[in-house]
């Protein structure tokens, strides 16, 4: 599952902007899906997550609290491109390759990602990695993170690869910068299965990691 492979070294990201008129925008992230070689399909669960429910006022998301996404990010390691397309019955999505995804998958979707909602920068990556060995102990996924953050500029760095969720906002020389990443849907490793919840405006933003059943 976790296979060790090589992560590509993202020279150049791919631009895009989801634009909005409307005062706060909800973002639904997931990674790591493997449908078809690690499981047969997303949980039902997600799709409550992301759809069915009424928004929250407020964030962190009290138990039980759901929200209907504006748009979805998959941070990578799909392997089935039918995957983006149920998603995309709930929401827009924006998605990058993984290093398990194979050639199709590839050809279709970028290695990284900036997307900008409303003036904030947004990584999206399958893994800032270069190495497997130690990219599943926070302190390391904090620091390789950060300095990919720190030298895009980004506001907000999304990424997956390795099936455990992390979230942490840092203060960098004054500027937050929000570290996301909300481990695997389908296949955990040594955790449950995990999706994300970000909420931005034009002022702030803020992120829940939220554990599947």
């Amino acid at each position: 599952m976790l296979k060790q492979n090589n992560m590509p070294k993202i020279e150049n990201f791919q631009t895009k902007e989801f634009k909005t008129e409307k005062g706060e925008v909800l973002v639904g992230i997931i990674s790591d899906t493997h449908i078809s070689s690690g499981a047969r399909a997303l949980p039902k669960e997600i799709f409550e997550i992301f759809k069915d429910y009424n928004p929250p006022t407020t964030l962190p998301l009290a138990a039980g609290e759901r929200a209907p996404v504006d748009l979805i990010i998959h941070a990578g390691d799909i392997e089935n491109l039918e995957t983006l397309k149920e998603l995309e019955k709930i929401a827009p999505v924006f998605a990058v390759e993984g290093n398990m995804d194979g050639k199709e998958t590839k050809e279709e979707l970028p290695e990284g990602i900036s997307l900008k909602i409303y003036n904030w920068k947004i990584g999206i990556i399958h893994s800032p990695f270069s190495f497997w060995l130690g990219s599943h102990f926070n302190l390391v996924q904090e620091k390789v993170a950060q300095r990919l953050a720190e030298k895009e500029n980004f506001d907000i760095l999304i990424f997956g690869h390795t099936h455990r969720p992390f979230l942490k906002e840092l203060n960098f020389k004054g500027k937050n910068i929000l570290l996301i990443n909300p481990g695997s849907a389908t296949i955990p490793f040594f955790t449950q299965p995990s999706v994300a919840i970000l909420k931005i405006n034009p002022q702030n933003f803020e992120a829940k990691i939220i554990k599947l059943e």
